[in-house]
């Protein structure tokens, strides 16, 4: 398929719009910013009326309530707005909402009539794997440190992902900031929003002056918890600097988040009002929470949140949502937001430092090297395909993994496809690991099983057809699988 044919005629048109919405919602920011009560409600109940699907309408719902008087979501807008620097503003909030709700439809039809796909809402990048510092099972931490993705490929990626309506970027690695190419690159791309997930230890005066400067950045900087909880992951003295990077961005107008991985070590911590204030009071207008996933450097079940742990994690971050100013998401638990797994394409990819093309950050499998393949091709292999296929794995969609939840699903896939490993050591997740990832799901299905029919059972009415359809399709798929591996 030519890609032109996207992003050119119409797509220039949809360009143009774009630009505009972008321009109009920044203007309205800025006067949103300590406006009152009754202007927020209006924002939420013009959101309502934008809202398509059953995921937008059910976020629409919970931003009506979260901008009733008297609630966080009136403080925490005017924090963000008015403190957001005007490039910021203008660069990655009104980019980011427009790119991510605001897409033009005729493109995905586009897409989906030309190359049997819908575009995701954004891809992942790891340009380069090498880090200043050693984290506790970290993902990224037995890949090679010294082979950083070439920049124009990083820029062909890019390129090509804008030219299918994609113009939001995660970046991650390893330590981002140590890729030099990596700011230019986003220069050159002014067009797109970037969010860059970082240890924050480089971020000194300087860097949060370039970063404000180009305005179209956020940084998500890692934190395990208090002083004790990050030095103990990350290394002594890691939680000081973490402190003064939000505090040199903060002071310049940047708009940057926290992400925290919840363990069994930290996980009252991270879900503390004390934490979730602290991290407030420093400026981080929203919050990504991630499980522990036994991947990478020497991992161990043993550091997992239990099925329990995972459920205290889920009413914790459904609470700051409810009662403090500040956005939070949580992959694992927030399935229910997202329909399920987002992997393979759905929504997004991710692409390593070595070109390969995995279906997410933590499932180090890959059928396709970008190098050699273009972004539509990778989105169309067989192997993306039948992840796509099982999606969303099942009814409950509190149990959206097919790494940690559904572990049989990326074996097979893996198998059925041949897909090799992309570092040493990845395939201990479907081969060493194997009985404990079993012994973990099942225990998560008899927790999270009674929590859905006990607080979800609304979220099972609004499935769509085609979910369902899925849905039955994967847990059949899977009972197959089970069956086979029975006879064998």
């Amino acid at each position: 398929m030519d890609l032109s044919l996207v992003s050119k005629g119409k797509g220039v048109f949809s360009r143009a719009k774009h630009e505009a919405a972008e321009r109009v919602l920044s203007q309205s920011l800025k006067v949103l910013a300590n406006s009152s009560d009754k202007n927020y409600q209006r924002l939420a109940q013009a959101f309502g009326k934008l809202a398509d699907s059953r995921q937008q309408k059910m976020v629409a719902d919970w931003m009506k309530d979260y901008l009733v008087p008297g609630g966080p979501g009136v403080a925490y807008f005017n924090r963000l707005l008015g403190s957001a620097h005007p490039n910021v503003r203008k660069n990655y909030i009104s980019k980011t909402i427009v790119s991510l709700f605001f897409r033009d439809p005729k493109v995905s039809v586009r897409l989906m009539e030309e190359a049997g796909i819908s575009a995701p809402n954004l891809i992942v990048i790891s340009p380069s794997m090498r880090c200043n510092i050693s984290c506790v099972g970290c993902y990224a931490g037995k890949y090679t440190k010294a082979d950083d993705l070439d920049p124009a490929v990083v820029d062909r990626v890019i390129s090509e992902a804008k030219e299918i309506g994609i113009k939001f970027f995660v970046i991650t690695g390893g330590e981002p900031f140590f890729y030099k190419p990596l700011l230019g690159l986003i220069e050159k791309h002014h067009d797109a929003a970037f969010q860059i997930y970082t240890n924050g230890t480089l971020i000194d005066e300087e860097m949060a002056d370039r970063i404000v400067e180009l305005g179209n950045i956020a940084p998500a900087i890692s934190i395990e918890g208090f002083q004790k909880e990050t030095d103990e992951r990350r290394g002594a003295g890691t939680f000081d600097k973490v402190m003064r990077a939000m505090d040199n961005l903060r002071e310049r107008g940047a708009i940057f988040a926290f992400s925290t991985t919840a363990s069994r070590k930290n996980i009252d911590t991270i879900v503390s009002d004390d934490f979730v204030q602290m991290l407030i009071d420093k400026g981080c207008a929203y919050g990504w929470y991630f499980s522990y996933v036994p991947i990478g450097k020497s991992p161990d079940l043993a550091y997992m949140p239990s099925p329990k742990e995972r459920n205290k994690l889920r009413q914790g971050v459904n609470r700051i949502r409810k009662e403090l100013p500040i956005l939070v998401a949580d992959f694992w638990n927030d399935g229910t937001l997202t329909g399920g797994c987002l992997a393979a394409g759905r929504k997004y990819l991710h692409i390593n430092n070595r070109g390969d093309v995995e279906p997410c950050v933590f499932v180090h499998f890959a059928t396709d090297n970008i190098k050699d393949v273009s972004l539509l091709e990778a989105l169309k292999s067989p192997y993306f395909q039948s992840i796509r296929k099982r999606q969303p794995f099942g009814h409950n969609l509190l149990r959206p993994c097919p790494i940690i939840d559904h572990p049989d699903v990326l074996r097979s896939a893996v198998e059925e496809h041949g897909a090799y490993a992309t570092h040493e050591g990845a395939e201990s997740v479907i081969t060493d690991l194997r009985a404990g990832l079993d012994e973990y799901a099942r225990g998560l299905e008899e927790v999270a099983d009674q929590v859905w029919e006990n607080d979800y059972r609304w979220a099972s009415d609004w499935l769509d057809d085609e979910q369902k359809a899925a849905a039955d399709r994967a847990e059949a798929m899977n009972s197959s699988d089970e069956e086979q591996k029975a006879k064998v």
